[in-house]
């Protein structure tokens, strides 16, 4: 089991699809390529910038019916790959487990700030080697000056051209 944690969301041109990266915070610092829905990729990016909306997103609302439960979510792991779709489940307090979307459960773990987890199984199946200063170029985003580094840069556009091929691991 190795925590991970989201390093950048960007855009699949040939799929016009939102990619999630995810990327060990120890070991070989592989990266996860998740594809995800827009709609997914815009609950991820609100809940990784703090943003507040007026009404609570589906997520929240989930968040706060748990909370009014007297429970706990304490981490979210990423479980299996089958048949080219990603698996995850939020543990809760107690060891419940719930069955969930990667995509939902990382928007769910990044609001309330709990650790995120995948099976070495999928990593040696899904992920790819680490890209040449992902690490350092894209850690703690929110903290970098307003012009972005020539590495975070890089990589945006790197994303903006990539396709699921550049991602084999094979």
């Amino acid at each position: 089991m190795q925590q991970m944690r989201v390093v950048a969301l960007g855009r699949d041109p040939m799929a016009v699809q939102p990619v999630l990266l995810l990327q060990e915070t120890g070991g070989r610092r592989r990266v996860l390529p998740v594809w995800v829905g827009v709609p997914e990729a815009t609950a991820i990016e609100l809940a990784r910038r703090h943003v507040e909306l007026p009404r609570p997103q589906t997520h929240q609302l989930l968040l706060q019916i748990v909370e009014a439960f007297d429970r706990r979510l304490d981490l979210v792991r990423i479980t299996m790959l089958r048949d080219s779709v990603f698996h995850a489940e939020l543990v809760f307090d107690a060891e419940t487990r719930v069955s969930a979307r990667v995509s939902d459960a990382v928007a769910v773990a990044l609001h309330v700030d709990v650790p995120i987890e995948a099976e070495d199984a999928v990593l040696d199946e899904a992920a790819v080697a680490e890209v040449a200063g992902l690490a350092e170029a894209l850690a703690d985003e929110d903290e970098e000056a307003p012009e972005e580094s020539e590495e975070v840069e890089r990589f945006r556009r790197f994303l903006d051209s990539a396709s699921p091929e550049d991602f084999d691991p094979s």
